[in-house]
């Protein structure tokens, strides 16, 4: 059984497996075969389709679709390059900052970083710093992680959480403006 690749502006378009006839050939036709034999590469296709093809068969490790030809041998591509650190920077500001607390373990999880929360942190922050305390005026404030569980804060909770991922965002923000190039781990805790 032979396997061929097509090639196309010097890179394999497409990997041609073998074919094996079904049934044996009927009494009378042109060609004569018998079951589970290969059907011919010149018997599937065209003549000028033949021609463009290579026959792989025997080549190790086997080319595949992607890679490039030059003529005489198959190379794999070049693997894609890593993420940049601002890359994975940006990615992590989507992931969110997973928070563990020391004296509060009903805190625990992971909270969303993205621009909208962090304008939500920010106002409840800013009005604790104010005096004004939480929305509407209650003692404890229910905060969702990214999952939409709720958890409750006390304001000195709420503030050390605020920090936290200020400083996250802070630190990923570095990362992605090229200021630093160590990525901040994806996880702290708070009081």
């Amino acid at each position: 059984m032979h396997t061929y690749a097509r090639i196309d502006n010097d890179i394999v378009a497409e990997i041609i497996e073998p074919m094996a006839y079904d049934i044996a050939s009927p009494p009378g036709c042109e060609y004569t075969f018998d079951a589970g034999y290969e059907v011919p590469i010149g018997q599937r296709f065209s003549a000028g389709f033949v021609a463009s093809l290579i026959d792989i068969t025997d080549i190790a490790p086997q080319p595949a679709q992607g890679w490039t030809y030059n003529g005489i041998s198959f190379s794999a591509p070049a693997p894609p390059p890593a993420p940049s650190a601002a890359v994975l920077a940006a990615v992590a500001m989507t992931a969110g900052l997973t928070i563990a607390s020391a004296g509060t373990p009903a805190l625990n999880g992971t909270y969303a970083v993205d621009a909208v929360s962090q304008a939500d942190i920010v106002a409840i922050e800013t009005s604790l710093n104010a005096g004004k305390g939480f929305p509407g005026g209650v003692t404890t404030f229910n905060y969702p992680d990214v999952t939409g569980v709720m958890h409750a804060f006390t304001e000195a909770n709420f503030t050390d959480f605020a920090s936290a991922i200020r400083d996250y965002v802070y630190a990923l923000k570095s990362v992605i403006a090229g200021a630093a190039t160590t990525l901040p781990a994806a996880s702290t805790t708070i009081a």
